[in-house]
């Protein structure tokens, strides 16, 4: 199975994300603290959102801002895309184009830094910061590539782990009287089983689109440790599954 992503979505602003680091009282909930946006005719802004709810979380969890990006000021208007791309395999690598298929997008299809940037994530191992997409200018079709959130924290995890298969139809549903998130979105195997959440800040937009055009799920890869194991689901919004083979 090869899903690929044929619809990009071109976003208007990026969030940055920061997790706690494992093993604190805090948890692992990924935090909004800052976005990043490109003003018409003008420089790519890092901006704090040191008034959001998320933000103050963060900072009481330990958050000292971007080590690039001081939290003295509360918006950097200098060198943003080229610091955030450094996170990426350079383009000049021979297995580029392997490291675009792994995030199902097409070698041949050109992406702008943002793009590129809210579409892989930007993730290392160790700092606790991503970039997310959130989609909010989304308009079906469109193709989302998602780890399931989490899943590692489920108390059925490691007997539910033997039992998955690449290709597995995943269900979106909403769960509105969730104690944590209003606008929570499940992911539930055939038998309701909970597999883990939707990325908490893609949510919001994605509520949208649950009922009406709907949200088709399959297991695209399952990797990580087994301590930490990682989940990708291909989402498919409005839209029935193209695999190529």
């Amino acid at each position: 199975m090869n899903c690929m992503i044929r619809h990009i979505v071109e976003p208007a602003r990026l969030y940055l994300a920061w997790q706690a680091p494992d093993g604190t009282s805090h948890g692992r909930t990924r935090r909004k603290v800052a976005e990043i946006f490109t003003q018409t005719n003008g420089p790519t802004i890092l901006r704090y959102l040191k008034d959001s709810p998320d933000y103050q979380a963060a900072f009481q969890a330990g958050f000292s801002g971007y080590p690039a990006f001081g939290l003295e000021k509360e918006v950097h208007d200098s060198g943003i895309l080229e610091t955030f791309l450094h996170r990426l395999p350079p383009q000049k690598r021979r297995d580029y184009k392997d490291f675009l298929r792994i995030w199902r997008l097409n070698p041949e299809v050109p992406l702008s830094p943002m793009a590129l940037l809210g579409y892989a994530g930007a993730q290392l191992p160790g700092d606790g910061f991503s970039l997310v997409h959130p989609f909010d200018t989304g308009r079906p079709p469109f193709e989302i590539l998602e780890e399931v959130a989490g899943f590692r924290h489920l108390p059925h995890a490691a007997e539910l782990l033997g039992s998955l298969q690449v290709g597995q139809q995943v269900y979106l549903r909403a769960e509105p009287d969730n104690p944590y998130d209003p606008f929570a979105i499940r992911m539930e195997l055939a038998n309701q089983q909970l597999l883990g959440y939707v990325n908490r800040l893609q949510a919001p937009a994605l509520h949208r689109w649950l009922q009406r055009p709907g949200i088709n799920g399959l297991i695209d890869r399952i990797n990580g440790t087994p301590s930490r194991p990682l989940i990708y689901v291909f989402l498919e919004v409005g839209k029935e599954f193209q695999v190529e083979s």
